[in-house]
């Protein structure tokens, strides 16, 4: 079993923060931690307002996100890392070689393919990415 569980993107703004806050309201188990951070994150900065709302339009709360870096030595500590890009995957494992085998796409059980960044779009492509996003970690359930 999965004890700490990060998730990573690109700016720790939209997708890992929707990935965590719907983890931890669907997965998290005792003992078990989630967290989530960004390769190139806009440290600081809050969850982006479109995915915020499309978390709360499902019944989700982001509010409270903080957006981080993914330090080596955050991912070091992590038990599963998973991105929302392949390229990511390979930024994590440039990083941390020794993660090798505990880096995987959040979409790993579906086709592994990237979960498109909506930064900068219309709420649809949030809504789109959330619907994604979800449905990857419905398929990671009984795995973690």
């Amino acid at each position: 079993m999965t004890h700490r569980l990060l998730i990573v993107c690109k700016g720790n703004i939209c997708r890992s923060p929707m990935a965590e806050a719907i983890v931890r309201a669907r997965l998290l188990r005792p003992g078990m931690q989630v967290a989530s951070a960004g390769l190139a994150a806009m440290r600081g900065f809050p969850i982006d307002p479109k995915a915020q709302a499309a978390l709360a339009a499902h019944g989700y709360d982001g509010s409270d996100h903080i957006a981080r870096q993914a330090t080596k030595v955050l991912m070091q500590q992590s038990d599963l890392v998973l991105a929302m890009e392949q390229r990511q995957v390979a930024a994590v494992l440039a990083l941390c070689p020794t993660l090798r085998g505990r880096v995987c796409m959040l979409s790993h059980w579906q086709d592994g393919s990237d979960i498109e960044d909506p930064y900068g779009r219309d709420q649809r492509a949030f809504d789109i990415a959330f619907e994604r996003i979800e449905s990857c970690i419905r398929d990671w359930r009984t795995k973690l």
